[in-house]
């Protein structure tokens, strides 16, 4: 089996691309606890797991994260399930890679169910900036496996950040069946999601979930689902506005991505984000938004 190397890559893409993490369980020598540079026991490929991590997130910053991770198998295959424990102990390189910082158990999630994708998500929050590790216990299913990764925690979020206001972008709106073919690639469209712009919910005080997906040109094949777990429940909160916008000028992935991509400063896609009455983002969910993730976060906006 090849090595591999941890890399920052698109939400999904490491479900179906062989990256992952570093892992050994060397002590790093003094040499290595400097600031800047990741310790041996965190950098070593993963040459012999039987099942290794992949780190999925674009966005990994300082404060509260929803940290996704998905694990392939020997082969570079999707290898996740409920029957997969992961547990995570998180490092603050620059101070030690011996005692970790937190720790915390990782929550499976089915991402497109019918063809068995899943990710594991935790709740880090970082207190700062810099290098820091995870070292994954991974077990159940017929794997035992004890790894080691190292990451960057950055500063900020190129999206919003909970609690800020977000951008008051246009975005496109159609009332008939042929309007709403011309703006969205979804091939089974609810109006709903078309018949308020992003600026019109601002404007008037509606809270309202934006999901930013293109179904047909997503290569993760993830956005087509994302956007429908969200309107599978959407009739459920009467009082909550629901935006689909795409991605790409004129739906064509040759063109640049739309305006509302940029004000939102999106690094991948799908995302959904939830926002309040007040215009400010309650929630964030990258790759995808589970409902017994999502759900209740819209209870307590109603």
């Amino acid at each position: 089996m090849r090595p591999k190397s941890l890399v920052a890559i698109v939400v999904m893409s490491a479900l179906l691309s062989a990256c992952g993490g570093g892992s050994g369980t060397d002590e790093t020598s003094p040499g290595n606890e400097q600031q800047g540079t990741t310790p041996s026991s965190f950098a070593t490929p993963f040459s012999d797991a039987d099942i290794y991590p992949v780190f999925v997130s674009s966005e990994i910053v300082a404060g509260p994260n929803r940290f996704l991770i998905g694990l392939l198998d020997s082969n570079d295959a999707p290898a996740g399930s409920p029957e997969i424990e992961v547990d995570v102990s998180f490092y603050d390189l620059d101070e030690s890679s011996k005692e970790p910082v937190f720790e915390e158990s990782a929550r499976f999630v089915w991402i497109v169910k019918d063809q068995g994708r899943g990710l594991y998500v935790a709740y880090p929050d970082f207190p700062h900036a810099g290098d820091w590790g995870a070292e994954l216990t991974i077990s159940g299913g017929g794997y035992d496996e004890q790894l080691r990764a190292g990451f960057q925690v950055a500063d900020a979020s190129t999206t919003p950040a909970v609690g800020e206001k977000v951008p008051v972008s246009e975005t496109a709106t159609a009332s008939s069946a042929a309007g709403i073919k011309k703006i969205s690639t979804d091939e089974d469209p609810d109006p709903r999601f078309y018949d308020t712009s992003i600026a019109q919910a601002i404007e008037r005080g509606e809270p309202f979930v934006a999901v930013f997906a293109t179904p047909k040109f997503c290569e993760s094949a993830v956005c087509g689902p994302t956007l429908d777990d969200v309107k599978k429940f959407a009739d459920d909160f009467p009082n909550i506005t629901f935006i689909h916008t795409e991605i790409y000028t004129d739906n064509d992935p040759t063109k640049p991505p739309l305006q509302v991509v940029t004000d939102w400063g999106l690094p991948s896609e799908p995302w959904v984000f939830v926002v309040d009455g007040d215009g400010r983002l309650v929630a964030k969910f990258e790759g995808s938004a589970p409902p017994q993730e999502l759900r209740p976060i819209l209870e307590d906006l109603k």
